[in-house]
């Protein structure tokens, strides 16, 4: 089932809804560092759409609530859409780790 989802994500046939639909899956049942490697990487891609990257965001962020354990550097790398929806569940379920985020964030920027 993974590889099926992962296919889906990185092929460049499939349409947006099946892209989304992917990475919404990918989220809910795996937790891997295969997974997040292709969420991160399809999130950031170019040519994706903006609901599919913030798909992706929102799965890395249920991965990693689930976990009870988030990596801020790959949480650094999301952009745009992707890390608007990741901010937002972290926010609502790990205020401590939205505080992390901002002095992290604001370290990089200085």
């Amino acid at each position: 089932m993974k590889k099926a989802l992962i296919d889906i994500l990185l092929d460049s046939y499939s349409t947006e809804t099946e892209k989304d639909d992917a990475a919404i899956d990918l989220g809910e049942h795996f937790e891997d560092e295969e997974t997040i490697a292709i969420l991160l990487k399809v999130s950031n891609q170019d040519d994706i759409g903006e609901m599919v990257a913030a798909s992706c965001g929102e799965s890395l962020a249920y991965i990693w609530l689930r976990k009870s354990e988030i990596n801020y550097d790959q949480l650094l790398l999301l952009k745009e859409a992707a890390l608007c929806e990741a901010l937002s569940l972290i926010k609502a379920h790990r205020n401590d780790w939205f505080a992390e985020y901002e002095r992290r964030f604001l370290l990089k920027r200085n």
